[in-house]
């Protein structure tokens, strides 16, 4: 019999059931590490998995009784995390048991309704749109179809998603690093030739100096807080700069607290620093940096005073950074995301990889730079041009793609990750909803629901097979260890089914993830030595590439042969398409910048916290919950002080693009002039302190060549006291 319920009437049941006490009733023992004994009857084994969240890629053993998953504990063994996991993925099984969780396929009616249907259903439906689509628009059609990624499930779904893009004729999967470290990616790819870190982790511990620019690595990625305490155990001296203080800042020698999106000065003072120094091999930098004659004119502006004035730092310790940075011989540098979180990043991130190329900090030990969020293998691209041939098409990323969809151009789209990753979110959701077929993956009835037309149950971690890659581009396997509730099933199963039903003479059939995973490393040269046997049984997995069995992980610097990846082993000063270091000025819509407005004096910033990490699914822990401070607007005492606001005041803020409601949390953490406040809240969250507008749905749509801009926007505070 088929199921209907409006998202109104779905809202209003879950407002009631947290007022009811739906905290107090989710299952304790979900999110600790605790167990009861087991009795006479029990059947208590083991198995393992790996937390799907951030790429640290904890792995985990799970205790399961009966068949079914009691408790998780980090893997002792894991060389990467020490066996530690952070509080977010031991929500993992309180996110499984949810009582807001959907376990069958919905398809939205006309009538806003939502009515149950089967997965084969589901499935048929999908197919259909897709076939529609290719009948009226021939080979047009690809650019008629989209993904947004990540698949929360395994990378086996995010190849099968792939597959089934191109069974469509389509290209067009958004990566979700156009939200987060495109730009550090791309940039690091254009200058070295090699997207991700040059280095792993382990390497921290043989350099000298360890510069953590904007990377908060204590809550962002707790589990390699050990790397940092370890480091400074062995004499590495570790700077941190954040316009914040964090839990990082304990871990850290000195911070520097320049105001927010003003690095890239800094970073172009280093240069000028180095080179006004001597503290350079001339014959060297000129082999490496191509346009070296040039650097000295483009940086010649930002003399320590000026790089005082522009980012807030005393002069003195400016002049003590720069001097840290000539003396040390061998230095790593670890970039946050937030870098690239500002429309000056690109100009920011060259300048400092042009810092450490300069200083000879790029190649050899203890030397390189580190990222956070890649670490993702190659691959995927040849594996599916293998079945599909070759394809010259242009991929599109998300401005492009909304374009698209505002103009009536998009037919079909798998709505994998939240949309709310992205600035202007009405406006996105807007969009959205000019889209006639939207497929979502997904656990909850999220914001998501409100722009889809078709709801797929996922699988989380535990309920489904198959394997993951973390920040060292190591790759780690997952068991299934219990089965999934109702019609819940895992990615690679949706998309093998929808694009053999699509193009069932060039779709490769494969039974389950264990099955691609043979036939991928089949296919893909440097995946041949990444034996599935030996990746099971090790703690942490391996690190790719092995190109054939029995090879040696590559744990060292990139530059095995002492050159550049690029093709002619140097880096650009001067790129045609991102410009030069002189170029940079403040982000775009800053306060005092070019564009800047005087109506919006206060520099805005979001940003993640050690307890929730990704917006769709943390909201849903009921422990996690417990440390959530809901909307709160962290402002510095002078701040408070100019607008006349005290601790716990309610506060609407205010940018060019919309307002919200917080409260004031009145702290030091902050410089003044600006504002903080978390980036995980949710309007469709069931637990009251997790539940409020998210954020981006007040920053404006802005953009740089590459990805979209979250940070260093004009806003301004206005009491809710008093008015």
């Amino acid at each position: 019999m088929k199921e209907s319920c409006s998202r109104r009437t779905f809202l209003k049941l879950g407002a009631a059931l947290v007022s009811g006490g739906v905290a107090a009733s989710a299952p304790r023992a979900a999110s600790g590490m605790g167990f009861r004994p087991a009795v006479a009857d029990d059947v208590v084994t083991t198995g393992r998995g790996y937390c799907p969240f951030c790429q640290v890629r904890c792995t985990y053993e799970a205790r399961l009784r009966n068949g079914r998953v009691e408790s998780l504990s980090g893997l002792v063994g894991n060389r990467w995390t020490g066996g530690a996991m952070c509080p977010k993925g031991l929500s993992i099984l309180e996110l499984m048991r949810s009582p807001e969780r959907l376990t069958h396929p919905l398809r939205r009616l006309p009538s806003g309704q939502w009515e149950r249907i089967s997965y084969q259903d589901a499935v048929e439906l999908t197919a259909e749109r897709l076939l529609a689509c290719m009948r009226a628009h021939g080979d047009k059609a690809g650019d008629r179809v989209a993904m947004t990624m990540p698949l929360w499930d395994c990378r086996e779904s995010e190849i099968a998603a792939l597959l089934a893009l191109r069974a469509a004729g389509s290209v067009h999967a958004m990566p979700p690093g156009e939200s987060c470290v495109s730009s550090a990616s791309n940039m690091l790819g254009d200058m070295l030739g090699v997207y991700s870190g040059t280095v792993k982790v382990h390497e921290v511990l043989k350099t000298q100096t360890l510069v953590l620019w904007g990377a908060n690595v204590a809550e962002l990625y707790p589990p390699y807080s050990r790397w940092l305490a370890q480091a400074a155990a062995r004499g590495v001296r570790i700077i941190y700069i954040d316009p914040r203080t964090t839990r990082t800042s304990a871990l850290a020698h000195t911070q520097l607290r320049p105001r927010p999106g003003t690095d890239g000065a800094l970073a172009a003072g280093a240069l000028r620093a180095i080179l006004a120094g001597g503290a350079y091999d001339p014959e060297q930098a000129r082999a490496l940096l191509d346009g070296f004659d040039q650097l000295a004119g483009d940086v010649e502006r930002y003399t320590p005073e000026m790089v005082s004035a522009a980012t807030g730092l005393g002069l003195e310790e400016t002049r003590a950074f720069y001097d840290a940075l000539a003396k040390s011989p061998r230095t790593i540098v670890w970039l946050g995301g937030s870098l690239s979180r500002y429309t000056n990043g690109i100009t920011t991130l060259r300048a400092i990889i042009l810092a450490q190329a300069l200083r000879g900090n790029v190649i050899g030990e203890g030397r390189g730079l580190l990222t956070f969020q890649s670490g993702k293998p190659d691959g995927d691209e040849e594996f599916v041009d293998h079945f599909f041939g070759p394809t010259q098409r242009r991929k599109m990323n998300f401005r492009r793609l909304r374009s698209a969809m505002r103009r009536g151009n998009l037919d079909v789209l798998f709505l994998n990750s939240s949309y709310r990753r992205y600035p202007d979110a009405k406006g996105t959701l807007a969009d959205l909803k000019k889209i006639p077929f939207i497929a979502h993956m997904g656990f909850f009835m999220t914001e998501e629901c409100e722009a889809a037309h078709l709801f797929i149950p996922a699988t989380f971690g535990p309920e489904s097979a198959g394997t993951g890659y973390g920040n060292e581009q190591q790759v780690v396997w997952r068991d299934q260890l219990e089965t999934p509730p109702g019609e819940c099933v895992p990615g690679w199963r949706f998309y093998r089914d929808v694009g053999r039903l699509v193009d069932p003479r060039r779709y490769p059939d494969f039974a389950d993830p264990e099955d691609l995973y043979r036939q991928f490393a089949a296919v893909v040269p440097s995946w041949k030595g990444m034996d599935l046997d030996a990746l099971r049984a090790s703690p942490d997995g391996l690190v790719w590439p092995l190109y054939a069995r029995g090879d040696a992980e590559r744990l060292d610097c990139v530059f095995r042969d002492g050159r550049l990846l690029t093709p002619d082993g140097r880096m650009k000063v001067v790129d045609g398409l991102f410009g030069r270091v002189s170029e940079w000025d403040y982000p775009r819509g800053y306060p005092g910048g070019k564009d800047g407005s005087a109506e919006f004096p206060l520099v805005l910033l979001q940003g993640k916290v050690l307890w929730h990490w990704q917006q769709t699914l943390t909201n849903f822990s009921p422990s996690l919950a417990e440390f959530s401070a809901g909307r709160l607007v962290a402002v510095h005492p002078e701040t408070a002080r100019a607008y006349g606001l005290r601790q716990g005041d309610r506060v609407m803020l205010e940018t060019s693009a919309g307002a919200l409601e917080g409260w004031v949390d009145v702290s030091e953490t902050v410089l003044p002039g600006m504002v903080f406040t978390p980036s995980h809240l949710g309007a469709t969250a069931p637990l009251e302190r997790n539940r409020g507008e998210h954020i981006n749905t007040i920053l404006p749509n802005y953009w740089d060549r590459i990805s979209c801009q979250h940070n260093g926007v004009g806003c301004r505070l206005r009491s809710l006291e008093r008015a």
